[in-house]
């Protein structure tokens, strides 16, 4: 029996054509598995004072554009900031990935950082650690005074609530700032200064060789 009297000639062509895109190369390539693109990864580095307030990049996305990437106050080194959709290209009508930052705080010359933390240390003369008294203390938001009390020795530790790092999706809640007392003697003494440590010394039942 010869198909194309059953249907009609020419139908049977038409109908396989028309469900499985016989004879249309075109058509097959419309039928091709849709494919996402895949995530890329770009490394970025911050200062600490960046990390603190938040700030911008400009990044190549997947298809070679280059956007201006928000990183929210907080970032730590490790952090690992998701840009849904700025990956590479998807194929054949699929969706485009994703664009990864990754990043890295820069070691700063004054704050050790420890989780949300900061910690630094404090020069001190010996005359203030011993009599008592205020000093400036330079934090990521400026100036801060200081109480010293009298007797004050090297490495007590003083916290300044609330002068650390914003914490990452809290940036209202900070971390706190450690000055760590280093306590300055002098090298050099005027004659004047020696007879007073001598006078001392004496007052505490010591004698200086």
């Amino acid at each position: 029996m010869d198909l194309d009297d059953l249907f009609g000639r020419g139908s049977l062509t038409d109908l396989l054509e028309a469900f499985f895109g016989v004879g249309r190369p075109q058509a097959r390539t419309a039928y091709r598995r849709a494919r996402r693109g895949r995530d890329l990864e770009v490394s970025v580095e911050l200062t600490l004072e960046e990390a603190l307030r938040g700030t911008t990049r400009r990044v190549a996305r997947g298809d070679g554009h280059i956007i201006t990437a928000k990183i929210p106050p907080g970032a730590r080194t490790g952090s690992r900031i998701r840009l849904s959709g700025q990956g590479e290209p998807g194929r054949g009508g699929g969706p485009p990935g994703d664009l990864y930052l990754n990043i890295t705080v820069k070691p700063h010359p004054v704050f050790r950082r420890e989780g949300d933390d900061l910690w630094r240390d404090l020069d001190l003369d010996l005359y203030t650690a011993v009599l008592g008294g205020e000093v400036t203390v330079e934090t990521l938001d400026g100036p801060v005074r200081l109480k010293i009390p009298a007797g004050t020795s090297g490495g007590k530790t003083f916290r300044l609530r609330g002068k650390g790092m914003p914490r990452p999706g809290r940036p209202d809640q900070r971390g706190d700032l450690y000055v760590v007392i280093r306590v300055r003697v002098p090298s050099r003494l005027s004659a004047r200064e020696r007879k007073l440590f001598e006078e001392l010394a004496r007052l505490q039942g010591r004698t200086s060789s």
